[in-house]
């Protein structure tokens, strides 16, 4: 069987079958099967094979890219909608276009009839157009099995997920990246390990002019401001044009566009400029257009007729000639009529305003068809909540296809953004995973491709905050409509309440036009993956310690006197950025990303984006936090690690990393997270004054955001109190004082001339997203102090109402937990932190103390006591109330005037307790028949009379009333007989396991 034939034989089975019904179609190669087979060809034939096999290659190309991601559905064409009755989901299209590099082949054309049949939509099938159809590799549930594996359960196969190593699996080998060594090239092939992304790089360079076609409509549904901003670049560039082509009719000298210039680096910021805040999007189109706006032909003639206005990006209905990527070779021919900019030879495709197609080289196409996989495969989503619902029973396993898409992704980061090499502390270079940079070395081409496409597809997605500017706007025309509409008297008010502060940092990351879509799980763990990853670069490290010694050097010769203290008189005060390239560019996605995520996503759902981004900002603001661990490199030959057991190995790799540390063998250092508890003390040091001072807007304005939303979380229930503190402790233990006195130096320019430097630079390069320089810590006071209300009111509220049982619970927990006080002790410690963190005073206390009320034993018998509020002393910061509870005239003239406050632990029970909603504890039948009960005994014992047990169950009036009324028939009761106590289920069980052990005692004696 022919390679191309068992690869396409996948999904062209069924439409083969129509087609021709005396021929029956091939069975298609298994997954591991075709995947070694492609292996076997990079590593065999195409070295060796010349052109031809080159040719194959590129033949094969577009049916690797659907095997392994499935078919991508596009839009079906009038044309064969008609044609197609008999399939009327699929259309076949011609191959590939005639092309003269490498060569031609007498057997192109029949084997291209072989693999071309693409997936349509229909009318039907809108919400699934550019979408990749189910069935890719990386869309599997299970791992695939090679021919001749014999069958095992799916028990057995949940295990071997588990335990089997993804670097042995084949398509793992077939598409991950290779392994870089210290002469790496990207233009040769790795002898040991071909994969494809080798050849794919090889063919880039060697043949740039062979490309393939990818729809911009694959784009418009998810990134509409992308193609806004590529429109605005391109208009600017022929308007460029054009006023060079008039000076140059005057004799003037005319100088061409941006596009293509060899000084793009300078001609992008002061040339060409895109959308305020699409900065990103802007350089991947100059990526795209490297040799000039000719590159992409489609493109500018599509945006040059008008394209890409309004909602409707691309008007997907009017499209009346449709390619398959594989119809995307451009001859040198064709490349050279573009390049002459003919009118006739460009705007033929286009005339209609029909669909464009980006033409880009084969690593391009892959690159971003790998990076938006996520967001067009709705396989993912299926499986996800499959796993969502297993994980109820304690079967949950992470679907094949998204393994080994997060094994690819981490190899792809380790490839193109590599690590820097470590230095160990007696001078020598550890051995890492080679490395090909020791500094913040410029990104290549390709690599910064890889990183700008990772931002907008994953970090920016489909919604962009505000800028600044814009919220701010949009802050102070909210804020003037309301002082316009109130009274004389806040008109009159000074100018200053309509400018913002950082406690307003949620209102204005809202978006503005359109609603808040939240990323693909998938996207959020990658991103959360590639923070780690360049959080845990070495470069960070070491450029940040030199960047901080020369920040303390130089607070120590201005303290003595002898520097000035602002830069600008000192011309000799010179410091460069502290952190890498990558971290540079992705900061003001990732400080976006983080402010949409607190803002927009679910505080209570545990897997949503704010805890996925409130996650990621943990890593990317406590880089401390990664240390540098050894181990010994082990030196092998082919070996199957898949074969030997998985404690073999974790014993194996125990002893050699023990003999490493002890003799001299040959070790690697590798970035190792340490996750620290809740309560631990943050282990920063000056060491990294330079990164929070770098990253000084990214410590600020998601910790205002966090403080307003944390609120929200749920400190009222018994389950959820523990794990809401321990998510505000894991946020405040980052602040401590050392890195608070950092962050309020820069805030309240006290800083020395080089931090306000590397400061400086931070704004720059967060651009039109950088907040005003005059916010500071204390803004949030507020926020502060009502999340600490929130959280030590709902305590002790909750201390309060517990009963003897929870009392005894709550003991017996602390006593074998070893945390006997840890509550108090917790609180004690975020009450300290907030005081430092928000400089409040010292004697500041969250709650006034109250004197505790006694629980008497009548209550926990059931006997109904009622409390007195004799034994009450008044609280001078209480306001005024009658005997029910409710406020007065004068409790109100009280509030109102500011004199006193309500204190949510006065918030009590509003009714008679025997006459209470079902609670969770107790049997709903039970609650029935005992408070009929306890009504039968009280009336025929005088306890209550008939008349009020009459009132209280034909009173019409609202609830509100009723209770009321209930409640002051209650304490107008002295004593009465309550057994509701009877239906808590725990008094159940405590009298049924006092019962056992009574007759057990008992049986044991009477023996």
């Amino acid at each position: 069987m022919l390679l191309e034939e068992a690869l396409s034989s996948g999904t062209s089975s069924s439409s083969s079958s129509t087609s021709s019904g005396n021929k029956s179609p091939s069975p298609p190669l298994p997954p591991s099967d075709a995947a070694l087979a492609l292996l076997s060809f990079l590593r065999d034939e195409l070295p060796a094979g010349g052109i031809s096999a080159e040719k194959r290659f590129i033949n094969l190309f577009s049916l690797i890219v659907d095997r392994a991601f499935g078919e991508l559905n596009r839009p079906q064409p009038p044309s064969a909608t008609a044609k197609s009755s008999s399939s009327p989901g699929t259309v076949t299209s011609p191959g590939g276009s005639t092309y003269s590099s490498p060569a031609s082949s007498p057997s192109s054309n029949k084997l291209a009839s072989t693999y071309t049949t693409t997936t349509t939509t229909s009318s039907s099938g809108q919400d699934k157009l550019y979408q990749h159809a189910d069935g890719g590799w990386l869309s599997l549930l299970n791992t695939p099995k090679a021919t001749g594996a014999s069958s095992t359960s799916t028990t057995s196969l949940h295990h071997s997920q588990k335990t089997q190593s993804l670097d042995n699996d084949p398509i793992v080998k077939l598409l991950r990246a290779p392994k870089q060594s210290s002469n790496n090239n990207n233009d040769s092939y790795s002898q040991q390990q071909p994969t494809l992304l080798n050849a794919l790089s090889a063919e880039s360079i060697h043949r740039p002019q062979i490309k393939f076609k990818f729809p911009l409509g694959g784009l418009s549904p998810f990134f509409k401001e992308l193609i806004q901003d590529w429109k605005m670049c391109y208009l600017q560039e022929v308007e460029i044009q054009n006023s060079a082509a008039s000076m140059a009719a005057r004799g003037g000298a005319g100088r061409g566009g941006a596009f293509g210039a060899s000084t793009a680096a300078t001609t992008t910021a002061t040339t060409i400029e895109g959308m305020v805040g699409k900065e990103n999007a802007t350089k991947i189109l100059y990526h795209l257009l490297l040799n000039g706006p000719n590159e992409q032909v489609e493109l500018k003639t599509y945006f040059q007729s008008g394209g890409g206005s309004g909602n409707n990006v691309l008007q997907q209905k009017n499209m009346n000639q449709l390619s398959s990527p594989r119809a995307a070779f451009i001859t040198p021919m064709k490349q050279q009529q573009q390049q002459m900019n003919t009118p006739r030879t460009t705007t033929t495709t286009n005339a209609n305003n029909n669909e464009p197609n980006l033409e880009l080289t084969m690593l391009e196409y892959y690159l971003l068809i790998f990076l938006r996989f996520p967001l067009a495969n709705q396989e993912w989503e299926v499986q996800l909540q499959d796993q969502l619902r297993r994980m109820r029973y304690g079967a949950a396993t992470t679907a094949y296809g998204q393994r080994v898409y997060s094994h690819l992704m981490s190899s792809y980061m380790k490839y193109y953004l590599p690590h820097g090499v470590y230095h160990r502390p007696d001078g020598g270079v550890g051995v890492g995973t080679t490395q090909r940079f020791e500094g913040g070395a410029p990104l290549d081409r390709t690599a910064e491709l890889f990183l700008r496409l990772v931002i907008e597809f994953w970090v920016e997605g489909q919604v962009s905050p505000p800028t600044f500017a814009e919220g701010i706007q949009r802050y102070r025309n909210g804020r003037s409509a309301f002082l316009s509409t109130s009274s004389s008297s806040a008109s009159s008010s000074s100018s200053s309440s309509l400018n913002p502060t950082l406690r307003d940092s949620l209102e204005l990351t809202q978006p503005l036009k359109t609603t808040y879509v939240s990323p693909p799980s998938q996207i959020q763990i990658g991103v959360l993956n590639l923070v780690r990853h360049l959080v845990s670069d070495v470069t960070v490290r070491n450029m940040v310690k030199t960047a901080s010694m020369s920040c303390q050097r130089r607070q120590t010769q201005e303290r003595e006197g002898r520097v000035p203290t602002t830069i600008d008189d000192d011309a000799t005060a010179k410091i460069s950025w502290c952190l890498p390239l990558a971290m540079t560019t992705i900061q003001p996605s990732i400080f976006n990303y983080i402010r949409l995520g607190f803002t927009c996503g679910s505080i209570h759902d545990r897997r949503s984006i704010f805890h996925r981004a409130l996650e990621a900002w943990l890593v990317w603001v406590e880089p401390w936090n990664y240390v540098m661990k050894r181990r010994a490199v082990v030196v092998t030959g082919n070996n199957n690690n898949g074969s030997s057991s998985s404690a073999t190995h974790r014993a194996g790799e125990f002893l050699r990393n023990a003999a490493a540390t002890v003799s001299s063998h040959r070790v690697e250092y590798y970035p190792a997270y340490v996750k620290p508890k809740p309560t631990s003390p943050s282990t920063y040091s000056s060491q990294w004054e330079a990164y929070v001072v770098a990253n000084l807007n990214l410590y600020t304005v998601p910790l205002a955001i966090f403080l307003k939303r944390a609120r929200e979380l749920d400190f009222s229930s018994t389950n959820e109190y523990p794990r809401s503190l321990a998510l505000v402790q894991r946020v405040l233990r980052v602040f401590s004082k050392q890195v608070v006195t950092v962050l309020n130096s820069v805030l309240n320019r006290r800083a020395d001339a080089l931090s306000a430097s590397l400061a400086t630079m931070h704004r720059d390069n967060l651009k039109a997203f950088c907040p005003p320089s005059s916010w500071t810590l204390a803004d949030c006071q507020l926020d502060a102090t009502n999340l600490l209300e929130e959280v030590f009111s709902q305590y002790q509220k909750r201390k309060n109402e517990m009963d003897i049982f929870d009392r005894i619970d709550a003991r017996l927990n602390a006593l074998f937990s070893g945390k006997i006080g840890s509550d108090e002790t917790a609180l004690q410690s975020l009450l300290s932190q907030v005081r430092y963190l928000m400089h409040l005073p010292q004697d500041y206390q969250v709650l006034p103390e109250e004197p505790k009320s006694s629980r008497g034993w009548g209550s926990f018998l059931g006997l109904g006591s009622r409390k007195d509020g004799s034994s009450l002393v008044e609280n001078l910061l209480v306001p005024e109330r009658d005997a029910s509870g409710r406020l007065t005239d004068k409790g109100r003239a009280q509030i109102y005037s500011g004199m006193r406050k309500c204190n949510p632990i006065d918030v009590h029970f509003v009714g008679d307790p025997l006459l209470a909603r079902v609670k969770t504890y107790e049997i709903p039948v039970l609650v029935e028949l005992t408070v009929q009960a306890s009504n039968y005994l009280n009336q025929k014992l005088g306890l209550v009379s008939e008349a009020d047990v009459a009132e209280g169950q034909t009173a019409d009036e609202d609830t509100l009333s009723k209770h009321y009324h209930e409640m002051e028939r209650y304490q107008k009761t002295l004593f009465r007989i309550n057994l509701r106590f009877l239906a808590d289920s725990r008094n159940i069980i405590f009298a049924y396991v006092l019962w056992w052990l009574f007759r057990t005692i008992g049986g044991f004696f009477s023996s």
